[in-house]
Parts: C-alpha cells; sequence; structure tokens
C-alpha cells in the first residue's frame, strides 16, 4: 500500500496531481513553516509568451518564519484580478475554458485570508473536477523525516518544470512547442473529462 507525504501547493502541477491521484494513501503537511520561492504559493500556465508564472503575494513580506497554515494573503495589490485575467488570456481559447471557467472564476472574486485554507478550498474542487475518489489526512506534527511514507515536501520530482509527460495538445503549442508540467488547469482546460484518465495513466 503506496503512501505520499505532499505539500499542498496553488493549482498544483500534473506532476503533484500524478502522486495525488496515484497513492493510496495521500497526507498532506499542515505542521511546516511557509517556503517561499515554491508552488505553495505559485504555479505555472501556458500564455502566449511561453510559461507564466502566477505568485500570491504574502502578508510579512520575506518574513516567512511561521507556520504554513498561519500564513496571510495580501491584497493591496490586487493580484486575484490579474491572475484571472492572465488564465483568460492563456486559455479563453481552449477547448473546455467555457465548461470549466465559473469553478475557478469564484475563487478571485472573494478574499481568503489563509493561504492554506485557500489552497484547500482549491484542492477539494480540483478533486471534484477531475472525478477523483481520494481521502487524504493533514499530519498532526512535523517530522523532519517521516517514517513508513514517501516523502514529497521538497522533491524535485513534484516541481520540477522539466519533467517530460506525454503531449496533449495546447492552445500555445504552435508557438513554443509543447510545455510540460504546467498547472493542472492547463490540463484541465484542453483535455476536459479526460484529464483524470491521462493522470491515471501517467507512469
Amino acid at each position: 500500500m503506496s503512501a505520499a507525504l505532499l505539500s499542498l501547493h496553488y493549482l498544483p502541477n500534473i506532476a503533484w496531481l500524478k502522486t495525488f491521484v496515484q497513492n493510496e494513501n495521500i497526507w498532506i503537511e499542515k505542521q511546516e513553516n511557509f517556503v517561499k520561492s515554491t508552488g505553495r504559493n505559485r504555479c505555472q500556465i501556458a500564455g502566449a509568451n511561453g510559461r507564466h508564472t502566477l505568485t500570491i503575494p504574502l502578508l510579512g513580506g520575506r518574513d516567512h518564519h511561521r507556520l504554513y497554515s498561519d500564513t496571510k494573503i495580501a491584497y493591496e495589490t490586487h493580484w486575484q484580478d490579474s491572475h484571472w485575467y492572465s488564465i483568460q488570456s492563456a486559455y479563453g481559447s481552449a477547448p473546455y475554458f467555457e465548461f470549466y471557467a465559473h469553478i475557478f472564476q469564484k475563487f478571485y472574486e472573494k478574499e481568503y485570508p489563509g493561504l492554506f485554507d485557500f489552497n484547500l478550498e482549491l484542492l477539494n474542487v480540483l478533486i471534484s473536477v477531475l472525478k477523483v475518489k481520494k481521502n487524504f489526512e493533514f499530519t498532526t506534527e512535523y517530522q523532519k523525516i517521516p517514517v513508513g511514507i514517501t516523502d514529497l515536501r521538497f522533491g524535485k520530482n513534484i516541481v520540477d518544470a522539466a519533467i517530460i509527460l506525454p503531449r496533449y495538445l495546447q492552445v500555445f503549442e504552435e508557438r513554443h512547442g509543447f510545455l510540460s508540467n504546467l498547472s493542472i488547469l492547463d490540463l484541465i482546460f484542453n483535455l476536459g473529462p479526460q484529464s483524470g484518465e491521462y493522470l491515471a495513466k501517467l507512469v
């Protein structure tokens, strides 16, 4: 019986979701300190100019010596409008954008003070969209070296943009070629109902 320990990411990439779907037991780390410059508050989509990173600004600037679960989102820069505009620009012509857009747009129309809670609500919606039947649990204490579980909180196999995944049609593929391991949004807007099957078949 496989088990994996993951950190909660913002609109996680395809490799993250592959791990989430294919392991029988999933633990989400809830006791870690926030780690900057990671998928915890950023994701990558495929825009007209290639890979484009969306980053959620946080209260406290560079001072991230706090629990991830206590990390607050900053709204002074109106990042929600910027993120949703970028998503619309990137996927407005994707085959399934109109079908799924309303599901995700609502996340950019109200404020979520806590980053962890925002990402968790997004994950629950992703599970529903992908039609994945998956239960997961949260850690109750931080273990630097957990026992009996595959620790993927910092693994490059989860976050590395250079991971080569099987090709599917992308909106701007004629300009940039196939861009691998983007946010799960890229898969959903391009493959729609076939996204869950794609994840399940990944090796």
